[in-house]
């Protein structure tokens, strides 16, 4: 083997448009691991997909092997019958959602094939696609503890049954992710509280970190005059944390905020926002929605202050570092930042209770000096610190270290 990995990379959600976190954090990584790896790319694909998009794909890799794939529209009648089917099963339901026979037949075929020296697993959802034991050293790339996002909606919410239906997901998920990350040469990680979580809560010792990234050269302030009063929020609007946020935003927080500043409002950036749920956030409140954009950064340019509101989720958020890559005064929740690296009062405002988060957004909006200063210090640090070559110099490392792993604890082939 040289240091050249010849990888089976299974990515079971198409990544473009880059418009998730996790898409973004897989397709800047391969972007970057393209020129050190030689990669064979597997994944679904929805076959009435922009042949643009397609090209882009096949060009993360040597060799795209696409299966095709067609997602329930969430939010139906259809979807919402598939999901309490799938309750009663001892898998977690969002596994379920990603599990294919088509695609686990294409990855057990590959897998197959003697000539890869890593397997790497994109996110933990997918993987039920893949057979067990893997007879190639094997890298699981989590981007949350995805018990730990059930656990936290079981918390959040008041819904007696919605509370039950948490729960039951919060228990299935860890016993899984535990069951399942042991399989695994390397488990990474992307914040040091999630590596934490899988060690202590899993007792695993095969979990290792990758630094967050963000482009510092696309994301960079561009010198718009910022609207006075315009607060943004950028996220993917069918994720029930981002929802979740930008309800209790509206209606504990802006309130306050728009006492102290009439002219405040709100703008929510990200795609497929359910129809109910722009009703129910949008009456008597000044919120705009902008549904799916191709390109966040004039919203964010314009604003006068960002907000990540999350109470419920994982893992970390690749949005901060956007922000803050383009100067912004930011207001974050500890969970919407948590697992980044970012000091309270010099490069963001931490806030978790409605009042005190309403006034570091009052602050920000009010007060462009400081604003300025702050979001030029997080400029600053960001660009000197989270560049994606530094965090592919990480995944490559443990990639290698998985290699190695194996070596001591052979694994035999798959029936």
């Amino acid at each position: 083997m040289t240091d050249r990995l010849k990888v089976l990379f299974l990515t079971q959600r198409f990544l473009f448009p880059m418009d998730t976190g996790g898409k973004i954090r897989t397709g800047k990584l391969l972007e970057q691991l393209r020129g050190r790896w030689d990669i064979t790319l597997v994944g679904n694909y929805q076959p009435d997909g922009d042949e643009t998009w397609l090209a882009l794909m096949e060009m993360l890799g040597e060799r795209y092997v696409r299966v095709p794939w067609t997602e329930t529209s969430r939010g139906t009648r259809g979807w919402y019958w598939d999901i309490f089917k799938k309750s009663f099963s001892s898998i977690p339901v969002t596994v379920q959602n990603d599990t294919s026979p088509e695609l686990s037949e294409v990855v057990r075929r590959e897998l197959c094939y003697p000539q890869y020296d890593l397997f790497v697993c994109d996110f933990l959802q997918s993987t039920q696609n893949v057979p067990y034991p893997c007879p190639h050293p094997s890298l699981l790339f989590t981007h949350n503890v995805e018990s730990r996002i059930a656990r936290r909606h079981a918390e959040q919410t008041r819904n007696p049954l919605m509370k039950f239906f948490w729960s039951r997901q919060a228990s299935l998920m860890k016993a899984y992710e535990r069951r399942i990350a042991a399989h695994y040469d390397r488990v990474v990680a992307v914040s040091d509280s999630d590596r934490e979580e899988f060690e202590a809560g899993f007792e695993l010792q095969n979990v290792r970190t990758i630094p967050t990234g963000v482009d510092t050269a696309l994301f960079e302030p561009r010198g718009v005059e910022r609207e006075a009063g315009t607060i943004v929020f950028c996220g993917s609007m069918d994720w029930l944390p981002n929802q979740d946020g930008v309800r209790w935003f509206v209606k504990d927080v802006l309130p306050r905020i728009t006492k102290e500043i009439p002219e405040a409002r709100l703008v929510v950036v990200g795609r497929q926002p359910p129809d109910g749920f722009v009703k129910e956030v949008s009456r008597g409140s000044p919120v705009e929605f902008t549904g799916w954009v191709e390109d966040t950064r004039p919203y964010v340019d314009r604003a006068a202050c960002y907000i990540v509101p999350l109470r419920i989720g994982g893992g970390t958020r690749i949005k901060i570092y956007e922000a803050l890559s383009m100067q912004k005064a930011l207001v974050s929740t500890t969970v919407g930042a948590e697992g980044l690296p970012l000091e309270d009062g010099e490069h963001l405002h931490r806030e978790d209770e409605a009042e005190g988060f309403a006034a570091r957004v009052v602050q920000c909006l009010r007060d462009e000096e400081h604003s300025r200063a702050m979001g030029k210090r997080a400029r600053d640090y960001v660009k000197q610190n989270f560049g994606w070559d530094k965090v592919a110099d990480a995944f490559d490392a443990i990639a290698h270290e998985a290699v190695e792993a194996r070596k001591s604890r052979p694994a035999p082939t798959p029936a």
